[in-house]
């Protein structure tokens, strides 16, 4: 299913890397979608796993960690590929692709942030074009 991006915004802070992607849905309503990093390969919990990729769309009722096959950040638009539990606890299709009209600035930065979240556990799934 294809929806037009409507914002991108990203960010490395104290929650750590994270891109939060606006769209438009078939019903016109605006949904926020959330894609926050996992933990870096060298971080070494204690007594527990590395946390993977989280992602969100509105509010936490509808998230998720490890939920996408794969993501492809191309030049104008993000394309998710959601394995079954994305899908289920997403409550999306499985395969959703965000496009950008005009990407501009915040796109470029968002960009950058898939490449450094490309890197971190269960970035594999992250493929930046």
């Amino acid at each position: 299913m294809k929806y037009p991006l409507l914002a991108i915004k990203s960010g490395n802070d104290g929650a750590g890397l994270w891109v939060g992607l606006r769209y438009r849905s078939k019903d016109g309503e605006q949904h926020d979608f959330y894609i926050v990093g996992g933990e870096e390969m060298s971080a070494r919990p204690s007594g527990r796993t590395l946390v993977p990729i989280y992602y969100e769309r509105d509010d936490q009722s509808l998230s998720c960690y490890a939920g996408a096959e794969r993501i492809v950040v191309t030049g104008s638009a993000v394309v998710l590929t959601l394995n079954k539990n994305g899908r289920a606890s997403l409550e999306l299709p499985g395969t959703v692709e965000l496009a950008a009209m005009k990407p501009g600035r915040d796109f470029k930065r968002a960009r950058a942030i898939f490449v450094e979240m490309s890197k971190r556990h269960s970035g594999e799934v992250i493929h930046v074009a």
